[in-house]
């Protein structure tokens, strides 16, 4: 299923919400100094610039992550409240159920929401380590495709 597209990002959002934001920010982006982060006084434009300055981001990439962060820190996914059995007479398992359903959904919401969290984050760091030691990535690519064309292909080719 499509998720519904949010608004983007609003300036006056952004320095309402930028005292909250600057420990994330520091987290997500360690390379940032934090009274240089704290001299953009939460300026959206400033304060992408310089994140994109520091770590050779693009500013798109960077306002996308911080659009991420701002409804983490700032808006945390609702949690649904929990069902109140209602018991109509000879229907005690439609309750059950209910419940069952509802406790479902509230473990799918929560398990779809941490997974883009982990898989954004994750895949951010690979790309990072990646090109960080391009010759290292290189060489395992190489020695892996290596191994795959022995275990296909045999060790001798001529009989």
């Amino acid at each position: 299923m499509a998720e519904p597209k949010e608004a983007p990002l609003g300036k006056s959002e952004f320095a309402s919400a930028f005292a909250d934001l600057q420990p994330a920010i520091l987290a997500e982006w360690p390379q940032v100094d934090a009274a240089a982060l704290a001299a953009t006084q939460g300026d959206l434009e400033r304060a992408v610039g310089l994140i994109a300055d520091e770590t050779a981001h693009t500013k798109a990439l960077v306002r996308r992550q911080l659009e991420e962060l701002h409804r983490i820190v700032c808006a945390p996914p609702p949690r649904p409240r929990p069902a109140s059995p209602r018991r109509d007479r000879g229907h005690e398992d439609g309750s059950v159920s209910e419940s069952v359903d509802a406790m479902l959904h509230d473990l799918e919401q929560r398990a779809a929401h941490l997974l883009r969290d982990l898989r954004g984050g994750m895949l951010n760091d690979a790309r990072g380590k990646v090109r960080e030691n391009v010759l290292f990535s290189l060489v395992i690519a190489i020695g892996f495709g290596f191994i795959v064309g022995v275990l296909f292909t045999g060790w001798g080719r001529g009989k």
